[in-house]
């Protein structure tokens, strides 16, 4: 399995449930090692196979195929000022910062928007705006849309 949050990869099998979840054996959630996001298990959740044969019947029957995207990534440092940029992946941070980052709405899929670059980088996640370090900028790898 691969974290939708932070691209680890990892064998959700092996994985044993934390001693301080109350479920216990019961317990439906996958873990990620790595960043501690949490997905939950459709194998052993009836709702999650209910949620999903009706989302993949909604699926069958939309109108319109969505757009291709381009699909290169680059650092949000190497990004222009005023650019609104998607949030592909996080390269080489702690649990502990990425935690911080998602709790602030900077999360892969996120559309944010580039303010400034000097004398630090700030992006605007909706109406908050955030600003980073450089070595962070260079960390967050996003999805530049085709310019037009």
């Amino acid at each position: 399995m691969r974290c939708r949050l932070c691209g680890h990869t990892f064998d959700a099998a092996s994985l044993a449930c934390h001693g301080s979840c109350p479920l216990g054996a019961r317990c439906t959630l996958i873990c990620c090692p790595n960043c501690g996001y949490q997905v939950v298990d459709e194998s052993r959740s009836g709702v999650a196979r209910l949620l999903r044969r009706v989302l993949r019947a909604t699926d069958d029957q939309a109108a319109d195929p969505p757009e291709p995207r381009d699909r290169s990534t680059v650092p949000l440092s190497h990004v222009r000022e005023g650019a609104a940029v998607e949030v592909h992946r996080f390269e080489d941070m702690s649990t502990a910062r990425l935690s911080r980052l998602t709790g602030f709405g900077l999360a892969p899929g996120t559309v944010v928007t580039l303010r400034q670059r000097r004398p630090v980088p700030v992006v605007a996640i909706g109406e908050t705006e955030l600003a980073l370090s450089e070595d962070i900028a260079r960390r967050i790898h996003v999805h530049v849309p085709r310019e037009a």
